[in-house]
């Protein structure tokens, strides 16, 4: 390893972490390739190394070291989290999230990773979903206030869908039709349920939804992938039954005071072994007497195993040896991420004081979801800063532009469709997932046909090579499938460590 020539002593890594707090990030080389210094060896032995330091590979970590094994964490960024990711107060007033949101009542692990490691949980943060008194609908450049919706000249739902929201018409199918028992969050991945796994587009059709009205319900700010032909119906089911599993926490969970990195901060501030970040990796090979792990500045490692916990769209620019066979090469060349772009604006001026309208809007243009955010507790009422959340085609759109042009177009946009934002915006941050090069994108999603194919297979062992991570999970998802994910992996481990 190479040493820090400006640093005469060793440095307590852990020490550093706990008196570090929010400002970890700030910190990224002491905390990474200088953690090893002095150490004297070209080639790091570890039980396990664990690539990622996200809450799957942090919590596979702790569980290791608590049953005392040793083991090294590789992160290829400066911070720690993963696609968990709270933006600075300098940068924008509330530090909203870019990655991870809210935390389920039913989030066990991470709730008791929270309290163990002193990470308080105050109420729910908004940030991409607001109530209808708070909501504006922005169709065709026509602004249309809930209320109006249900018999507006441009709700071009069928006569059952008329009631619904242009973002919720098409989970009221999936309510409707949704086969999978209600008490069962891993039968998604039974053979029984295959015929589901079919587009979404497929299923609005046969529900009477024209292309239009496809378009506008499930095309236009997509939560998942980019439009309706590029989904499973299967996944909205199996996310459906975990949001009924989770509203029975109801008054439970919530984010993490000053952010939901602190979590993952305060988890790794407790692991007593080296973490290696920006430290990315360029090859892992699994042999008969352990993993190989190179660095991409060619620094050697080895452990008897290791766990990778990065996201196929990370994972397939890294040399693996043997090469995953079958299906699980098939999944990790194949398996998405959601295109997300996040621009976010503080207000200067109270622009829904001037037109009398909700500040927040849905709406079908470049702008989004616009969303009014409340992050001040001493002053729950007052909006902090606004964020035009892009999803599908209209981020793949704005990514492809220079920065200053994309915050640009997205200003005209909102100026030209509502007068009274003229001058009211001052841009404060710029996220985009797409480009981040160890995400690829916001969160994973199955297209048609996939979960049947490679579901139950992408999360299989490589030789020594074992891996975890969101989409690896079968039970849970967002933060707590990380969590489990990571925990069963470890379990794997601990079998074989003896």
């Amino acid at each position: 390893m190479k040493k820090n020539t400006s640093t005469k002593k060793q440095i307590n890594r852990r020490e550093m972490l706990k008196k570090s707090g929010l400002f970890l990030a700030a910190t990224p080389f002491y905390l990474g390739l200088n953690s090893c210094i002095n150490s004297g060896k070209k080639t790091l032995d570890a039980d396990v190394i664990i690539i990622g330091a996200g809450l799957s590979g942090l919590n596979a970590a702790l569980l290791l070291e608590e049953a005392g094994f040793k083991v090294k964490i590789i992160e290829a960024t400066d911070r720690f989290g993963g696609r968990v990711h709270t933006v600075k107060e300098s940068d924008v007033p509330g530090h909203p999230e870019l990655g991870a949101n809210g935390i389920g009542g039913g989030y066990a692990r991470l709730l008791n990773a929270a309290q163990k490691y002193g990470v308080a949980i105050k109420k729910f943060r908004p940030r991409t979903e607001m109530g209808p008194s708070e909501i504006l609908y922005a169709i065709k450049n026509n602004l249309i206030l809930p209320k109006q919706w249900e018999n507006h000249k441009l709700n071009p739902f069928p006569e059952a869908y008329k009631k619904s929201a242009p973002s919720s018409a098409s989970w009221s199918v999936y309510n409707k039709l949704n086969p999978l028992p209600k008490n069962n969050l891993t039968a998604w991945q039974d053979s029984k349920y295959a015929n589901w796994d079919t587009s979404v587009y497929n299923v609005l059709k046969k529900e009477g939804f024209s292309d239009e009205a496809i378009k506008l319900t499930s095309s236009t700010n997509s939560g998942y992938g980019v439009d309706a032909k590029s989904i499973s119906t299967l996944m909205y089911f199996q996310i459906l039954n975990f949001i009924t599993q989770q509203s029975q926490f109801n008054g439970q969970g919530g984010a993490a005071e000053g952010g939901n990195q602190r979590i993952p901060e305060a988890m790794a501030a407790a692991f007593n072994q080296d973490i290696l970040l920006k430290s990315p990796v360029k090859s892992m090979s699994s042999e008969d007497s352990g993993v190989n792990v190179i660095l991409q500045d060619d620094t050697k490692l080895k452990a008897s195993y290791v766990i990778c916990t990065l996201p196929t769209s990370a994972l397939r620019h890294i040399q693996m040896s043997p090469t995953p066979k079958g299906v699980q090469q098939k999944a990790f060349e194949k398996l998405l991420y959601t295109p997300c772009v996040q621009i976010h604006f503080v207000p200067i001026q109270k622009y829904w004081e001037k037109d009398g309208l909700p500040a927040g809007m849905w709406c079908d243009n470049l702008a989004g979801r616009f969303m009014a955010l409340k992050n001040d507790p001493l002053n729950p009422e007052k909006i902090t800063s606004c964020v035009a959340y892009l999803n599908g085609n209209i981020s793949l759109e704005i990514d492809k532009m220079n920065q200053k042009d994309a915050i640009n177009a997205v200003l005209k946009t909102l100026e030209e469709m509502r007068p009274s934002l003229k001058g009211a915006l001052r841009f404060a941050h710029y996220w985009s997932w797409i480009n981040t090069p160890y995400a690829g994108g916001a969160y994973a999603y199955w297209q048609p046909g996939q979960i049947t194919e490679f579901a139950k297979d992408i999360a299989k062992p490589n030789g020594r090579i074992h891996f975890a991570g969101e989409h690896t999970a079968v039970v849970n998802r967002g933060m707590e499938g990380a969590m489990e994910s990571g925990e069963r992996a470890a379990i794997e481990l601990l079998s074989l460590l003896g």
